[in-house]
């Protein structure tokens, strides 16, 4: 039964994604911005809740697996490589991984701070 509850937050945490690139394509940025806020929102999350020490399928492969998107990140750094924007290409792909990884690591620490 556990898959189900994944499947349906998976699709609540894709439909956000998708809502944080309309916001920010109405607002004139590229998309590439939206990708940067959700992969970073999305990993601060992740390490809050394993760092709770939550157990919490739905909620960590369900909705911020549906919300998070590296496929995504790869695509438009991909896309910028073959416009020949080499530079950006390689920036956005290292805001994208290190970026994560400190916000995961900060979600962490920020869990594990005294109540």
């Amino acid at each position: 039964m556990t898959w189900v509850w994944v499947a349906l937050a998976g699709g609540v945490g894709a439909v956000l994604r998708h809502l944080a690139h309309v916001v920010v394509n109405r607002a004139g940025h590229p998309s590439t911005r939206a990708t940067l806020a959700v992969n970073w929102v999305g990993s601060f999350a992740i390490g809050v809740v394993t760092g709770l020490g939550v157990v919490a399928v739905p909620v960590t492969a369900g909705l911020l697996g549906g919300f998070t998107t590296f496929s995504t990140a790869s695509v438009e750094a991909a896309e910028l490589w073959r416009d020949g924007r080499h530079g950006a290409a390689v920036g956005l792909s290292a805001l994208m991984l290190l970026g994560s990884v400190v916000a995961a690591a900060l979600g962490w620490w920020v869990a594990a701070l005294p109540r």
